[in-house]
């Protein structure tokens, strides 16, 4: 058992995973699935959905035999056993490293990405540098206190960001061309899994569950909790890049920036109360990039805390100093193709993080519970 209080209800695990899978890179990822795929761009977001689905479900069975520990204290007992604590805490090292260094750029990109598209399409005269304190400010407020605050405010934005599922393939009604679907045909499976790979890279913030899972409250359907969260990202990300290929063509999204966004303005003509209708889904879509920073920022706050095993204060010290590094390393892609540059960069860095991790830790312990049965008859017979 471990030391935390497990208060996370199914529900708020679900919220907490669909806003930390949805970010950024629903505005992008039209034009980058359909860079190769073209007119089946559509199925590079299941591909990824499905490659997800493996360390996902490799989480979820780790936190079923390690309840109420957080990957921190599990990963060291996987490592190392119960008789040699200490060399499982030395050989869990490198994979702390992995998983906070991976949630720093992670979260600087994801932050200069949220900054990029208000200078751009609201804020334009705006410097970039004001966006990006003003929302480190915000998540650095978030980093004061126990996680059950950043789990109601996630709870809290969730419903909202049910709505762009349902409104961004309805507003392209007016507008769609259901011939630039066709033909259905693959010209090149191997360019369907190289965009199957890239497009990994839209669900990456399903890791944080190795923290999440552990404070879950007892009787939580942490399995029930996986299937929800992914199929719903899966789906959410399929009809948006559909929608993108109906409404401009292939060929036409490989010249947006924001491709998504640029859909949600052909809907102007559609008679609705709302003028500009990209005003409201900006809205929605900034609270949704706002908890996916605030759960990756604040993620590697609290594995830091607990590797060091230390209270709030600090953690409160900690958040405040590395979000000074945080907000410089978010500001050094020069230009937005510097910027789209590093984020692909970065999808290949975080397979380390998000599947070499949970995989490994769940082999290694399924290979020990096979070649030592007793101790899960023992661990039966306590239960």
């Amino acid at each position: 058992m471990g030391n935390q209080t497990r208060y996370i209800s199914t529900w708020q695990l679900i919220s907490i995973l669909i806003s930390s899978m949805i970010g950024v890179g629903i505005l992008t990822m039209p034009r980058t699935t359909t860079a190769t795929l073209y007119q089946m761009g559509w199925l590079g977001p299941i591909v990824g959905g499905m490659i997800t689905l493996f360390p996902l479900l490799a989480i979820v069975y780790l936190s079923k035999q390690y309840p109420g520990l957080t990957f921190v204290e599990y990963s060291p007992l996987v490592l190392g056993g119960r008789r040699n604590p200490r060399l499982g805490r030395m050989l869990s090292y490198p994979l702390m490293f992995l998983f906070i260094s991976f949630q720093f750029m992670n979260a600087g990109m994801v932050a200069r990405g949220f900054g990029e598209v208000i200078v751009t399409a609201v804020l334009l005269e705006t410097p970039l540098e004001m966006i990006l304190l003003t929302l480190s400010l915000i998540v650095l407020y978030l980093c004061m206190f126990e996680p059950e605050v950043l789990v109601r405010i996630n709870e809290l934005l969730f419903p909202i960001m049910l709505i762009p599922i349902f409104l961004i393939p309805y507003v392209t009604f007016s507008t769609a061309s259901w011939y630039n679907l066709l033909p259905l045909h693959i010209d090149s499976w191997k360019d369907v899994m190289g965009t199957g790979v890239g497009a990994f890279s839209l669900y990456t913030g399903f890791e944080l569950m190795m923290i999440y899972f552990g404070l879950a409250m007892p009787g939580a359907r942490i399995a029930l909790t996986s299937w929800v969260g992914l199929c719903f990202a899966v789906l959410s990300y399929t009809l948006t890049a559909a929608a993108g290929i109906v409404v401009f063509g292939y060929e036409e999204l490989q010249h947006l920036i924001w491709p998504t966004l640029e859909m949600v303005k052909t809907a102007q003509s559609t008679g609705w109360f709302l003028e500009r209708l990209e005003s409201a889904f900006l809205t929605i879509w900034m609270a949704s990039v706002f908890t996916a920073f605030g759960n990756m920022y604040y993620s590697m706050i609290y594995v830091i805390r607990l590797w060091f095993g230390k209270g709030l204060r600090f953690q409160r010290v900690t958040a405040t100093i590395l979000m000074f590094p945080l907000f410089y390393y978010s500001l050094w892609p020069q230009n937005i193709v510097e910027f789209f540059s590093l984020v692909k960069k970065l999808t290949y860095y975080g397979y380390l993080t998000t599947v070499f991790i949970p995989i490994l830790l769940a082999l290694l312990h399924w290979c020990k519970q096979s070649t030592n049965p007793s101790v899960e008859e023992s661990k039966k017979g306590e239960t």
